[in-house]
């Protein structure tokens, strides 16, 4: 009978207790800053722009790989509105696949992103999982609308909990932008006539593409003038190589605009001046002239399918004879099914220089262009650099023409060029002299001679 009397004053007093449920969704609870639901991005009210650059390091890091993020150059930049060169194009990520572990927060050296502490990153209930994928504007729309008052990442409680132990000032914030009041700052400046975004510094001025007389010579030939450095030569050719293999993951056909451009940009010299791609249709050689192994200042003119580039460059003989056997090999297992070559990938044994581009190689072309039959015949025989008659269309000193395995082939002849200037920079740390043959074979085989030595 004594345990039954306590426990209805225990009911009872429950009973008589004020109620502790919300009514959801009418009322909400206030939710601790501490509170994470999903990623957000947040926005720089002084430059109207997203902190996050695109340099994919919180994509990187994602173990659930639910990120996706693409670069672009800031136009905001050279209009001195942002000190970014670097902004974020397009930004991805499935709501459904992530797990809320607050890794790219920690990672992310822009605190650019931050984990939602607010109602609106709780409420995501779909019928429909595609409709979790969030791009970039509904990434930004928290901070954007100034909902976002306190961007929070658990690394900044663990230290001010440790100042705190030690008796210390509690460290500033972390997230200095992206609050409400840098929302209202710039309202005000909008109110006042001022642009939405601070102007950090004078606009930059268009760079001079050329000389009075280039330019005029380039819009007598139908486009305009372009003189640019090799970075940024390389810069724009990768861009478009980039755009050319989108389409083709994509199984689209590459547009010849793009094509063209990739052309344009890879005989594109430093500093020299050109026409502006699909200006002028051609192999790069001016009219009239007679092609032979070297360019007329005396450079050498290196035949398709042999990249001149650094290592590690596109351009590079490595990635472009990669890109001739990869096609060739293509072409074999299309020939084995009785399947009909792709156009896209005919154009690319041809401008490889590849024997197996239908309808002959380019070497070819380029021979009956500079001089015809004697020249389309020095290739094949495999004759000395240079040796040709006039008119012909030769490779330059130094390259073999020869097939792989060929004594006369590029990697045989780059090798023993190699192997020569070797000997030339043992024989002269010894204090020998150098052998004449070894200076013969530098110079057949159109080597660098140490200094010094002719």
């Amino acid at each position: 009978m004594k345990g039954i009397l306590k426990g209805l004053g225990v009911t009872f007093s429950t009973f008589l207790r004020k109620p502790v449920t919300i009514e959801y969704p009418d009322e909400r609870k206030v939710l601790p800053i501490r509170q994470r639901s999903f990623p957000v991005l947040t926005w720089d009210f002084d430059h109207d722009e997203p902190f996050c650059t695109g340099c994919n390091v919180c994509v990187r890091n994602c173990p659930v790989d639910c990120m996706t993020a693409v670069m672009k150059d800031n136009p905001k930049y050279a209009e001195g509105t942002s000190n970014r060169r670097k902004i974020v194009d397009k930004f991805w990520i499935d709501y459904a696949r992530c797990m809320r572990c607050n890794i790219c927060v920690e990672v992310c050296p822009f605190e650019a992103i931050v984990m939602d502490n607010t109602w609106a990153g709780h409420e995501h209930s779909v019928y429909d999982r595609r409709d979790l994928h969030m791009d970039i504007d509904e990434l930004t729309k928290v901070a954007r609308s100034g909902q976002l008052v306190h961007p929070f990442r658990p690394q900044d409680n663990i230290e001010a909990l440790e100042r705190k132990a030690k008796g210390e000032e509690p460290p500033p914030p972390s997230f200095v932008g992206g609050r409400p009041e840098d929302r209202q700052r710039q309202l005000e400046r909008i109110a006042r006539g001022e642009p939405a975004a601070i102007q950090e510094r004078e606009p930059e001025k268009p760079k001079a593409a050329a000389s009075a007389a280039a330019a005029g010579a380039a819009a007598a030939a139908g486009g305009e003038a372009e003189v640019l450095s090799e970075s940024k030569i390389r810069a724009k050719r990768m861009r478009a190589e980039r755009e050319a293999k989108a389409y083709l993951d994509r199984g689209e056909p590459v547009p010849q605009e793009i094509l063209d451009r990739i052309e344009y940009y890879k005989n594109l010299k430093p500093g020299q001046p050109a026409a502006a791609p699909g200006a002028a249709a051609g192999t790069g050689a001016p009219a009239g002239e007679v092609l032979s192994g070297t360019n007329p200042d005396g450079t050498m003119r290196f035949p398709p399918g042999i990249g001149i580039g650094p290592k590690g460059d596109p351009n590079s003989y490595e990635k472009v004879r990669a890109r001739r056997m990869r096609a060739e090999r293509q072409f074999k297992e299309l020939t084995e099914k009785g399947e009909p070559i792709p156009e896209e990938l005919a154009k690319t044994l041809y401008e490889l220089g590849s024997d197996l581009a239908p309808g002959g190689s380019i070497w070819q072309t380029l021979a009956a262009q500079g001089g015809g039959g004697a020249a389309a015949a020095a290739p094949a025989a495999g004759g000395a650099a240079g040796a040709a008659k006039s008119g012909a269309w030769t490779p330059p000193p130094g390259v073999g023409t020869g097939p792989k395995g060929d004594p006369n082939s590029f990697e045989k002849v780059r090798a023993r060029r190699m192997r020569a200037e070797r000997r030339a920079r043992e024989a002269l740390a010894k204090g020998e002299p150098i052998p004449e043959d070894v200076i013969q074979t530098i110079k057949e085989l159109g080597g660098t001679l140490p200094e010094g030595v002719e």
